[in-house]
């Protein structure tokens, strides 16, 4: 009897050793999962959290991940001490810190949905931290092809400034950008966006929108430029000829006075009135062309005025994404 209860008694331990030894494995190789199982059941979400949630669409597996992240939407203060800009002219909206997700709280009606696509941005960071590598290695790839197919400048110049502030890091930027920004990026890469986006396209129009705001402003801003500049060299030029032939009436009624004013300057009556008629009507036409010039002056000055306002509304489209400009205090 007790040799049958130290066999059986073996079995189980053994059972149980191997139990463990799965257990630990499975925990190890799933442990950020349970890291983020245990912070999203102790998370709960603000209204303002849910709102860009939903805004952005995200899928129920990106809202488990996203709130895992405990994120966070919040006023200038609190934002730039948990998200620091790498350059003082280098406003950001959000950042992926410490496996915490945190979003500038912009308020500008203009920019409605800003708030949802840096939500989203933010969100891709994560699932890409999370990504096995082997996937991470297929998606790195087909980032490449979209990145080297386009003439994206602008992209260009991103991508530049995230290799000089976060080295390294060239492919997650992608994921989120590419993820967040571009219509066309081929079926293999929206299926992968799919697991984490109910419909990316909504989600790409809504950073269009807010973009445009920027680009019909410098737009605008340009061809006003472009007027004004075009208008400017008019003005010289035609001030340049109205001096010159102004001086050059000035001196034809010196001489013609000069003429009158002697004996026999005009022989006949006939030809002074000829002479003097000549000068009037240059004059008359001086006098028009003057007022042209008037004219352009104050359409130059009407230029200068609509360019000021486009550029203070610009510049207030700016300032709202500033998280380092603080909210003035109450009185």
């Amino acid at each position: 009897m007790s040799q049958t209860r130290v066999k059986r008694t073996s079995w189980i331990g053994w059972i149980l050793s191997a139990v463990l030894i799965i257990g630990s494995v499975w925990l190890w190789t799933q442990r950020q999962y349970v890291v983020d199982a245990i912070q999203y059941h102790q998370y709960t979400p603000t209204q303002s959290v849910r709102d860009v949630a939903t805004r952005a669409g995200m899928t129920d597996d990106a809202i488990f991940t996203f709130y895992a992240t405990r994120p966070a939407v919040e006023e200038s203060e609190a934002f730039n001490q948990h998200c620091q800009r790498q350059e003082a002219d280098s406003p950001i909206l959000g950042c992926y810190s410490q496996n915490r997700i945190y979003i500038f709280n912009v308020t500008d009606e203009r920019l409605t949905g800003i708030k949802a696509v840096t939500a989203a941005h933010e969100l891709l960071h994560a699932e890409y931290e999370r990504m096995p590598d082997a996937e991470k290695k297929k998606v790195q790839k087909l980032l490449e092809n979209v990145y080297k197919s386009g003439t994206d400048s602008k992209l260009e110049a991103r991508m530049k400034y995230y290799e000089k502030t976060e080295p390294g890091q060239s492919f997650n930027e992608l994921h989120s950008i590419i993820g967040t920004e571009f219509a066309d990026i081929g079926p293999e890469l929206e299926t992968h966006y799919a697991k984490y986006f109910k419909n990316r396209a909504d989600l790409v129009a809504l950073h269009t929108q807010v973009e445009s705001q920027f680009e019909s402003l410098s737009k605008e801003a340009d061809q006003l430029v472009s007027e004004i500049e075009q208008l400017a060299r008019t003005i010289n030029s035609d001030t340049s000829e109205y001096n010159r032939r102004i001086a050059e009436l000035n001196e034809e009624v010196r001489v013609f006075n000069q003429q009158a004013s002697r004996n026999g300057g005009f022989t006949t009556q006939s030809e002074f009135q000829s002479a003097r008629q000549r000068l009037v009507a240059e004059s008359n036409q001086l006098s028009t062309f003057r007022q042209q010039i008037q004219d352009s002056i104050s359409q130059y000055k009407a230029l200068l005025a609509k360019l000021d306002g486009i550029n203070a509304e610009s510049a207030s489209l700016n300032q709202s994404l500033d998280s380092a400009l603080s909210d003035a205090p109450s009185i």
